[in-house]
Parts: C-alpha cells; sequence; structure tokens
C-alpha cells in the first residue's frame, strides 16, 4: 500500500494573494454549523436536558472547516470535561463545607491544568484547559447546593457529548471537508511551493524582498501542513500509519528552507562581489536545474508525479556533471575558487534531496501503528509551565478570599470567569493584549444575549422564530469565524451569546440575577486579565532566549561528529516546530530569529560533513590537525554561547569561532600544490573541506546578530 497524497491544482505561489476561505466557503461553514447549533438545540429540547445552551454553545466552539479537526478537538474536550466534571464532584464531597479548602484544591486542580495547557500542543492543551474550567464551573455552580453536583456534571458531560456529535455529524454528511484531503493538498501545494522557492533562489537578480517574502510565506505554510497533520489520524485512523513519513516528509520541507537562504547569499555575493568567474562557470547549470524545479512547481501530479521523479533525477545528474567538472579542474583553478562552486553545488544537491525526500515518502509502505495516539507531544519548557502554575493558583486564590469574606452572590461565575482565562491563554504570544480582547468581545456577546432575552425572546411565539433570531446573529459570526484572523473572536462571541441566552425548557429572565452574574464573570475575566499582566507575566524576551538556546545548543554535538549526517539537523528541526507558530514574521527580529535558526540547522549539518570530511584516509594529516583544531574550537564557543553573559561576551565568543574557521581556511588554502593523480585526490578533499569552512564563515557572518542575540 502506498500513501494517495492527492494533487495541486495549481502552483502555489499563484495563490498567495488569495483569503484562506472565500465567500462561498465561508457561508457553507457558517450554514453547517448553524445547522448543528439547532440539531443540537432540537435533540436537547427533546431528551428535556436541563441546560441545553451547553450543547449548542459546544457546537461553536469545535466548528472547524475540516472534519478531521472537529472530531479531535471534540474528543479533547470531551476527555477534559469528564476529568473536570470528576475531580469536581469529588471536591464538592470532601469539602463542600469548607470553603477555604474547596477553594484551595479547584486552585491547585487549576494549577495542574495550566501546567499540562502550557506543556502539550495543538487539541492536547485545549483538553487540560476544559478540564480547568469544567471543574470550577460545576463545582462553584453546586457549591450551595452540593447534592446536585451529580446530576449537574453529569447533564454536562452529556450536553457537551450532544454538541460534539451534532456538529461532527453534520461536518462529515453535508460537503465534507476532511482533513485527509486537505492533507493531501496542502502537501501538494507545499511541495510545490517549495520547488518554486528553489528555482527563484538559483535565478540570477532575484530581489532580497521577493526572496524573504516567499520564505516567510513558506515557513507559514510548513507550520499548517505540520497542523493538519496532528489531527488527520482523527477523521483516517490509517495515516497513523503514515505518521513517520509524514514526520519525514516535515524534516525535508525544513531542511529546504534552511538550506534556501545560505544559498540565496553566497550566490548573490560570488554574482556582485567574491567569484564573478565561478559565477558565470555555474550560471548555465543552475538555471537548467532552476528550469527544472519550475517544471516540477507546475507539475499537477504533486510529489508522486512520474515526470517530478524524473525532472529530479536529471537535476540531480546536472549537479553531479558539474561537480565532476570542477573537481577536474583542481590543478588549474584556486582551491578557494573551487570551493565557492562546490559549496553551490553542494547546497543544491542538499535541495534536490530534500524533494526526492518528498516524492519517495509518497511511496512508502505505512507502518503498522503501535497505538491510536492520544496525548500530543510535550514540550519541555517547565519553567514556564511552572509559572503559568503559579500564576492561576494564586489568582484563585486571591479571587476566592475575597469571595469568601465578601459573601458576593455572583463570586462562582467570577472565580469561573478566572479559571477561563488562567487558562486559555497560556499558549498565546501576546497573552495580556489578546485575552483584553476576548473580554471585551465577550461583553459584547453578554450585551446583545441581554437585550435578546429582555425585548425579542418575550414576543417569540414558536421554535421556528427562536430558531430565525438565532439565525441573524450567529450566520454572520459564522462566516466572521470562517476567516481566520478573526476566527478566535467570532467563536468567542458566538458561544458566549448562547452560553448567556435562556434556551432551556423552562425559560426564564430575571433582570437583576443576569446582570449580577453578568458583571461577576465579568469581573472574574478581568481579574483574570490582571493576574496575566500582573503575577508573573509572561516576558517574550525570555521565551525568545530559551528558544535561542535550545538551538544554539545542538551545534556542539554536531561539531564534534557525533550525529550522522541523516540526523544532523534533526534537533534544531524539532526546536523550529515549537519556534516557528510563536513567531510574528512581519517583525524583523522574529524574522532574523527564524532566519538564524534555519542557518543553524544548515550549519549543524555541515559541521558534520566537515568531521566526516576529514576522517576520510585521503585528507592530508596537516589539514586534518587544522580542521579538527577549528571544530574543537566551535563545539567549545558554542557551548560559551549559551552560558554568555551578554552581547560583549557573545560577540567576543563568536568573534572567536570565526577567526577559527579563517586560520582552517588560510592553512588548508596554503597547502603546497600537487600534481600527481593521487594528490590531486586529496585536492579535491581539501577544496570540499574549504567549501564547508566557506559555509560555516557565512553563517557566522550572516547570523552574527542571531548567534549574539543583538536583534533588533
Amino acid at each position: 500500500m502506498t500513501v494517495a497524497f492527492g494533487t495541486a491544482k495549481a502552483p502555489a505561489w499563484r495563490h498567495f494573494s488569495m483569503p484562506l476561505a472565500g465567500r462561498l466557503e465561508g457561508l457553507v461553514f457558517s450554514l453547517k454549523t448553524f445547522a448543528a447549533a439547532i440539531l443540537a438545540l432540537v435533540i436537547s429540547y427533546w431528551l428535556e436536558v436541563k441546560e441545553p445552551q451547553w450543547a449548542v454553545f459546544t457546537t461553536y466552539l469545535l466548528a472547524q472547516p475540516l472534519v478531521g479537526a472537529i472530531w479531535a478537538k471534540g474528543a479533547f474536550r470531551l476527555a477534559g470535561t469528564v476529568a473536570g466534571a470528576v475531580f469536581a464532584v469529588l471536591c464538592v464531597g470532601l469539602f463542600a463545607q469548607a470553603g477555604p479548602l474547596f477553594i484551595l484544591a479547584m486552585a491547585l486542580w487549576l494549577a495542574v491544568c495550566a501546567y499540562g495547557a502550557t506543556l502539550a500542543r495543538n487539541y492536547a492543551s485545549y483538553g487540560f484547559a476544559l478540564a480547568a474550567f469544567s471543574a470550577p464551573l460545576i463545582g462553584f455552580g453546586s457549591i450551595a447546593t452540593p447534592d446536585q453536583v451529580w446530576a449537574m456534571a453529569v447533564d454536562r458531560t452529556t450536553e457537551v457529548a450532544l454538541g460534539i456529535v451534532c456538529v461532527g455529524l453534520v461536518h462529515m454528511v453535508v460537503l465534507p471537508r476532511y482533513a485527509g484531503d486537505a492533507l493531501s493538498a496542502s502537501l501538494a501545494s507545499t511541495f510545490s511551493s517549495l520547488a518554486h522557492f528553489a528555482a527563484i533562489i538559483l535565478r540570477p537578480d532575484t530581489p532580497e524582498k521577493l526572496f524573504t517574502d516567499i520564505r516567510r510565506q513558506m515557513s507559514e505554510e510548513v507550520i499548517k501542513f505540520d497542523s493538519l497533520r496532528s489531527y488527520a489520524v482523527f477523521e483516517t485512523p490509517e495515516l497513523r500509519g503514515h505518521d513517520e513519513v509524514l514526520s519525514r516528509m516535515m524534516r525535508a520541507f525544513l531542511g529546504l528552507l534552511s538550506v534556501g537562504r545560505g544559498l540565496y547569499v553566497r550566490l548573490d555575493d560570488l554574482r556582485r562581489h567574491q567569484d564573478q568567474n565561478m559565477a558565470a562557470h555555474l550560471d548555465p547549470v543552475l538555471d537548467k536545474v532552476a528550469d527544472l524545479f519550475e517544471a516540477i512547481a507546475a507539475d499537477r501530479g504533486g510529489p508522486h508525479s512520474p515526470a517530478v521523479n524524473a525532472a529530479l533525477s536529471v537535476a540531480r545528474d546536472l549537479i553531479g556533471q558539474a561537480q565532476t567538472q570542477l573537481e577536474a579542474m583542481v590543478e588549474s583553478e584556486p582551491l578557494e575558487s573551487l570551493a565557492n562552486g562546490l559549496l553551490v553545488l553542494q547546497r543544491i544537491g542538499d535541495v534536490i534531496g530534500s524533494l526526492s525526500r518528498v516524492v519517495v515518502g509518497v511511496t512508502t509502505p505505512p507502518v503498522e501503528p503501535s497505538g491510536p495516539r492520544v496525548v500530543a507531544a510535550i514540550e519541555r519548557d517547565r519553567g514556564a509551565a511552572l509559572a503559568q502554575a503559579a500564576r492561576a493558583a494564586s489568582a484563585l486564590i486571591l479571587i476566592g478570599m475575597f469571595w469568601i469574606a465578601s459573601a458576593w452572590t455572583a463570586g462562582a461565575m467570577a472565580m469561573t470567569g478566572l479559571a477561563i482565562m488562567m487558562v486559555f491563554f497560556v499558549t498565546a504570544e501576546k497573552p495580556g493584549r489578546v485575552a483584553l480582547s476576548y473580554v471585551l468581545v465577550i461583553a459584547l456577546a453578554m450585551t446583545v444575549a441581554f437585550f435578546a432575552m429582555g425585548f425579542i425572546m418575550p414576543r417569540l411565539g414558536d421554535f421556528p422564530m427562536l430558531a430565525a433570531l438565532l439565525a441573524v446573529v450567529l450566520i454572520p459570526t459564522g462566516i466572521i469565524m470562517s476567516i481566520p484572523r478573526y476566527t478566535f473572536l467570532a467563536t468567542a462571541f458566538a458561544a458566549f451569546f448562547l452560553s448567556q441566552l435562556g434556551l432551556s425548557n423552562m425559560p426564564s429572565f430575571d433582570t437583576a440575577s443576569y446582570i449580577d452574574n453578568s458583571i461577576g464573570l465579568l469581573l472574574g475575566l478581568g481579574a483574570g486579565v490582571l493576574a496575566i499582566d500582573l503575577i508573573l507575566p509572561y516576558d517574550p524576551a525570555a521565551t525568545r532566549r530559551r528558544e535561542w538556546a535550545e538551538v544554539v545548543a545542538a551545534l556542539p554535538a554536531a561539531a564534534r561528529g557525533e550525529r550522522a549526517e541523516i540526523g544532523a539537523r534533526v534537533p534544531i528541526q524539532l526546536a523550529l516546530l515549537k519556534l516557528m507558530p510563536r513567531l510574528d514574521l512581519t517583525v524583523h527580529a522574529d524574522d532574523e530569529i527564524l532566519g538564524g535558526s534555519f542557518g543553524a540547522a544548515s550549519m549543524s549539518l555541515e559541521l558534520v560533513r566537515l568531521r566526516n570530511r576529514i576522517a576520510q584516509p585521503a585528507f592530508p594529516a596537516d589539514a586534518r590537525d587544522a580542521v579538527t583544531a577549528c571544530l574543537d574550537t566551535l563545539a567549545r564557543d558554542f557551548e560559551q554561547l549559551v552560558q554568555g553573559k551578554g552581547p560583549t561576551d557573545r560577540a567576543r565568543i563568536t568573534d572567536e569561532a570565526a577567526r577559527a574557521v579563517a586560520a582552517a581556511r588560510t592553512s588548508l588554502a596554503s597547502e603546497p600544490p600537487m600534481t600527481t593523480k593521487t594528490v590531486s585526490a586529496n585536492a579535491i578533499a581539501l577544496a570540499h573541506a574549504l567549501a564547508s569552512l566557506r559555509f560555516i564563515a557565512d553563517r557566522l557572518d550572516i547570523d552574527r546578530p542571531f548567534l549574539t542575540r543583538t536583534l533588533s
């Protein structure tokens, strides 16, 4: 069995300016979600559940364009709801009559959930957040009537499950969009786009802005592909067998991106300043390879097309022939010039290798899954997770003490609102700003719900009129939800509008209670915003330092040759998968962080290659000693960079590393002339080593702001 990954409808770069969701697509999404909400409401009335709004609320919180995403998010929502409900029942049973102990227990639960939500990725994080939110919702909601906690827990879980089933079934039956299909399209589109990206790198006079813009777009494409991969298994379990194949494709995509920047800079430097004769020698073959990349990008068959595989084979042969021609010039050309040319060819070979690994991947037989993937990969930033846990617990305890001291009637709602803020924004890059926007949208939703309940619903005579009222509010909101930029806030508006609307089988509306509870919830949410900004506040600089250190810390092992060439970049690629979603690539500093991380990944590969080259018997002994000393110095310097005390210290260390590379290059370039066939082989080995050193020198120069952490 092979992987059927679909085809690309058109080269992806032609669609860079198009919105992710067309108008018609957004309308269809909105109508399907509204239909799921009405279905959930009808079934809730038929089953006579106590709080139908929770089922309808769930349909909007889970609404996603792709079926797999709905089931993935729904699975974690249900698991989190059950866990929170069970804890609430236990907590009320043990501490219902001891207010301080009850609040302390809830604070500890919130801390555990905030810790898990910070460490987990994707929908696993959402599951922890639901567990944190459900426990106080049920626990504080039943504290005055503890004998009702079990019924409330069962009702809450039943209503959530009903909402999950309704939204999942409607999106699966009515014009479904499957994650597997989207994954196939994303693979083909990303492959096509990266082939075009490779082509523009090789073209002379490619503007730097065009290169930078497309690299940014490619980074976003790769992250979307990784997100699709992470939850496609929920709708298509057989894709679990392809998870390793898809992971290798992700690494191939990242590998191509990491090569691109250095190759672009090296070619631009050769053509404009450094070695125009070598550039003129290479340009004919580079044009042919660029044409092949363009043909690959335009092929509708994508990576499984035989024509694509054939084009990559031709490109590989062209690069191999060009390399052989350069090596034959070893006795007549300066080693430095040959090293420049060999470096370019080697890097183009890496690009071809990355694209080829994707082609191989689509025909790789699947590996039998060892078991279901229930929890996403855990990130290891435990310090940040502990800070989030401490913030959540301390904020809940502070508000709880005020509740007990004041006997505030809406204290339970405030505690619930606080719990929402403490877990739903733990992974946001700018949590305070996002949380404040969230609060304002919820206040708007409550206001709209108040006027609907107070002035419109009393005049409604039957269910169709209620459905019409909901349609007026929810269908436009659903269309806005389909626009990625506004998805989060539009979803919050729809969900809280539904949660505050009187949709129970026995509707009642008490203005004073509604206002009191709404104020309580908003104050709890507002307290959460203050807690985010004031209690152990999120420090973007500290996060960047940790991410930077994780990337740089992978370099010493590469310099010592402790990794195989095939896995040289993997530690940095894994760090990149965590780093990339947090970056705003329109900000220069973040774009430089991404570029520096890609550069570190490429340098890691070149360090391992250099170690392997000097281990070959043909490598001259004196040159081997010079390169070994250089690599040992680099390994030590990269370790010291992570421990550097400040920009000045890191600049000194980077300068020392650059001097070590320069000394090694000088030593290799000054090797005595070689004329015999055996000695020519040694010279070829020297030229390849010089190419690696040339690349490392480039990276130490180009990525100096990244290595010294002086980004601006």
